[in-house]
C-alpha cells in the first residue's frame, strides 16, 4: 500500500503525531485535510532532502535496515531486532522501542492488522522509493561514477557451466573420496582445469572454515559449486569411497536446462549460505544493486561505503570478506561485471543480477548451516 492509503486507515492519533512532527499547517478537524497535507509536505522533493539531511546516525543507520529489506510489513519483534542492529552498528545508548516511536511519528510505517487479527507494521512503498533514492543519490554524490568502461569481466551462466560439467564428470569417470570424504588433490586438478573458470586445489592453510560444507577442503567457487550439488541431493559421497550421481542427479543432467533459471537458484543459495558468517549480506547486496545498477561504479569507494555493515569473521578482515566473499562470489554467479579503466577497478550489476536480486526474498531466506 501506498502512503494515501495507508493514512486513510490510521487513527487520528497517529496522523495527528505525523502533522505535529513535520509542522503541516491544515485544519485539525478535518483528517482529510491533515492527510492531504502530509503527502504535499512529505513528497516536495526539498522537503525530502532536509529530512534526510536533518537524521541522526541512529535514524539514518535505522530506515536503511528497514528500507533496504525487501520485506513492507513485520512483527512488532522484528522492528525491535533491527532498532537494536542500529544501536549496535553506532554503539548508541538509545533502546530500540524509541527508535520504533520515531519511526511511526516520521510516518516511515504505520500499525496493521495481520492474519488471525495480529498487530502488524506496513512500510508505505512510496515513501519507501523516495526515501530510498534520496538516500542513494547522496551516496552516489561519494563515488565516481562512469557510464562505459572499454574492458570488463562477466561470468554470467559459467557457473551452471561448470556444474553441469562437474556433473557429467562424475557420471563418465571413477572419483576417489579420501577417508575424510574428500576429492583427491590429483583429480581436484583434472577436474578444475576442464572448468570454463579454472582453480587450483588448496595449499594446506591454518584456518578456512564459515562459508560451506566443504569449504575447509574445495577452493572458493568449487566449494559453493559441489555444496550446492550436495544439497540438491544430486551427488552421493558413497560408502565405498567413490564420489557418485544420484538418480536425481542424473535426471538433471539429462532433461534440458533454463540456464537463467538455474543460475538463479545458485544466487539464491549462495545468499543462504554465507548469510550466517555474513548477516547483512542480504542489505549488502541490496545496497550494491542500488548503487551500481546501469552504471560503472568506482569498486573502492563502494567498497568505503559497504564496509559500515560488515565486521572481521574470526580469521577475515572485514575487506577481505568484501573482496573475496562478496564481490568475487558475486561475479562468478553472474550478478556483476568488473571493469578496469587505466588500472583502477569498476564494478557493475547486470541485468540478470538485477532481476534476481529484487526477485528473492532474501531477508527472510532461512541461512543454510553446516
Amino acid at each position: 500500500m501506498n502512503l494515501n492509503e495507508m493514512l486513510i486507515y490510521a487513527d487520528i492519533q497517529h496522523i495527528n503525531k505525523i502533522v505535529d512532527h513535520y509542522q503541516c499547517q491544515c485544519d485539525r478537524h478535518s483528517k482529510t485535510e491533515m492527510i492531504q497535507s502530509i503527502i504535499y509536505t512529505l513528497f516536495q522533493n526539498n522537503t525530502l532532502e532536509e529530512m534526510i539531511d536533518q537524521l541522526t546516525d541512529i535514524e539514518r543507520t535505522f530506515v536503511q535496515l528497514l528500507y533496504l529489506d525487501s520485506r513492507t510489513k513485520y512483527t512488532i519483534e522484528d522492528l525491535l531486532a533491527k532498532g537494536k542492529q542500529a544501536i549496535e552498528l553506532q554503539q548508541s545508548n538509545e533502546k530500540p522501542r524509541e527508535i520504533v516511536l520515531t519511526a511511526l511519528k516520521k510516518g516511515w510505517i504505520f500499525q496493521g492488522v495481520g492474519k488471525k487479527h495480529l498487530l502488524i507494521y506496513l512500510v508505505p512503498e512510496d515513501l519507501k522509493k523516495k526515501i530510498l533514492q534520496s538516500l542513494i543519490r547522496k551516496l552516489q554524490k561519494q563515488v565516481l561514477v562512469k557510464e562505459e568502461i572499454p574492458f570488463y569481466r562477466d561470468e554470467i551462466d559459467l557457473l551452471f557451466s561448470d556444474l553441469l560439467t562437474f556433473l557429467n564428470t562424475i557420471r563418465k569417470e571413477d572419483i576417489y573420496l579420501t577417508n575424510e570424504g574428500n576429492i583427491y588433490k590429483r583429480q581436484q586438478y583434472a577436474i578444475f582445469q576442464s572448468f570454463i573458470i579454472p582453480e587450483e586445489p588448496l595449499k594446506r592453510q591454518a584456518f578456512r572454515f564459515g562459508y560451506g560444507r566443504r569449504y575447509d577442503e574445495y577452493p572458493d567457487r568449487f566449494s559453493l559449486l559441489y555444496d550446492y550439488a550436495y544439497y540438491q541431493k544430486w551427488i552421493d559421497e558413497g560408502e565405498k569411497g567413490f564420489l557418485g550421481l544420484t538418480t536425481l542427479g542424473i535426471q538433471w543432467v539429462e532433461r534440458s536446462h533454463q540456464r537463467m533459471k538455474e543460475s538463479k537458484k545458485l544466487y539464491q543459495f549462495w545468499v543462504r549460505l554465507y548469510k550466517h558468517p555474513i548477516p547483512f549480506l542480504p542489505l549488502i547486496v541490496r545496497f550494491i544493486d542500488l548503487m551500481s545498477y546501469q552504471q560503472w561504479v568506482r569498486l573502492d569507494h563502494l567498497q568505503e561505503l559497504t564496509l559500515f555493515w560488515l565486521k572481521d569473521h574470526y580469521y577475515e578482515k572485514k575487506e577481505q570478506i568484501f573482496q573475496e566473499r562478496i564481490i568475487k562470489m558475486m561475479l562468478h554467479l553472474g550478478l556483476i561485471q568488473l571493469g578496469n579503466d587505466d588500472g583502477i577497478p569498476f564494478l557493475r550489476v547486470t541485468e540478470e543480477g538485477h532481476h534476481w536480486i529484487n526477485d528473492f526474498e532474501s531477508f527472510e531466506a532461512k541461512e543454510i548451516v553446516y
